[in-house]
């Protein structure tokens, strides 16, 4: 059912979700251990692990793994690196520790992650900032990568995040971008894209490795957020995507798919004025941002927003 709310109204419910979820970890003995909240990447056949090795006990290789798959053989090192939507800061703390960037930015919409960022990583070479990914208040031209991993499907107007990307991204930049998406979306993404100066060099679809992460992690992951009231399971199974929740039954069916886009910007572009994304295809967005909110909302832990 479609929530009565505009575009502001909703991205304030998802800032009280995620912010409400980090109040559920801060509940935990976890808290400061958990900085991944992504689906994770298992290899499957032949399919082998890529980026740095990882010692025998770090947390959560799946969601390490991810990243490493999205970034491929994108060279970061001496990069000025910024992540949309960067949750608890694991994949620029991973980042900074792997890949030796120049700076790392984190921009998220729920202050409780930004602030567990900024306690966990101090040093003058990374910042953090709250604010919404369709307003990015990073300057243009002051990014070598833009990093978006698995937090895109929340966004009602997508086609604006789009454009803040190739604001902010420098010519000769990286988009590097994952997230699960609808099928039919898909192409149109990449068109946009296209259209705002940039070209796609890799595009892979990954849904059976991330299917397998969450056959093989899920429930593991579900002690990080402590024990909950009843009324909060069928969030919790959400948030982990537990076989049984309705994120991993899109993970399994035909209409959506996990996917990797890579892109680099070639050119600056003046972004047209009028909208790229047709009409249907922004329904479509604004429609899973909705329900994306729907899912993540944790009855015990009530929003907060006017």
């Amino acid at each position: 059912m479609a929530l009565d709310v505009d575009d502001a109204a909703l991205k304030a419910l998802q800032a009280d979700n995620f912010d409400n979820l980090n109040e559920m970890v801060a509940d935990s003995p976890f808290d400061r251990h958990v900085r991944f909240f992504n689906f994770g990447y298992r290899p499957l056949g032949d399919d082998q692990p890529v980026g740095p090795a990882l010692g025998a006990g770090f947390p959560n290789k799946d969601s390490a793994q991810l990243l490493f798959q999205v970034i491929g053989d994108t060279d970061l090192a001496a990069k000025r690196v910024a992540e949309v939507g960067c949750g608890r800061g694991g994949n620029l703390w991973l980042v900074r520790r792997s890949f030796g960037p120049a700076s790392v930015t984190g921009v998220d919409i729920a202050y409780r992650s930004i602030a567990y960022c900024r306690s966990s990583m101090p040093e003058p070479d990374a910042q953090f900032v709250v604010a919404d990914a369709e307003r990015v208040p990073l300057g243009t031209g002051s990014a070598d990568i833009v990093l978006s991993v698995e937090t895109s499907c929340t966004y009602p107007r997508i086609e604006s995040f789009f454009r803040e990307v190739a604001r902010i991204l420098t010519v000769g930049g990286h988009f590097l971008y994952t997230d699960l998406m609808q099928v039919g979306l898909i192409e149109p993404f990449i068109a946009t894209l296209t259209a705002l100066g940039m070209e796609l060099e890799h595009r892979r679809d990954i849904t059976p490795n991330v299917s397998a992460s969450r056959d093989a992690r899920a429930a593991r992951q579900k002690l990080a957020y402590g024990t909950r009231p009843d009324d909060d399971s069928a969030a919790v199974l959400e948030y982990v995507g537990e076989s049984g929740s309705h994120l991993y039954e899109l993970l399994t069916n035909d209409e959506y798919q996990y996917t990797i886009l890579r892109f680099r910007k070639v050119a600056d572009i003046e972004p047209p004025a009028g909208d790229l994304l047709s009409a249907e295809a922004q329904a479509a967005v604004r429609d899973l941002a909705e329900l994306a909110v729907e899912l993540l909302t944790v009855p015990s832990l009530p929003p907060t927003s006017d």
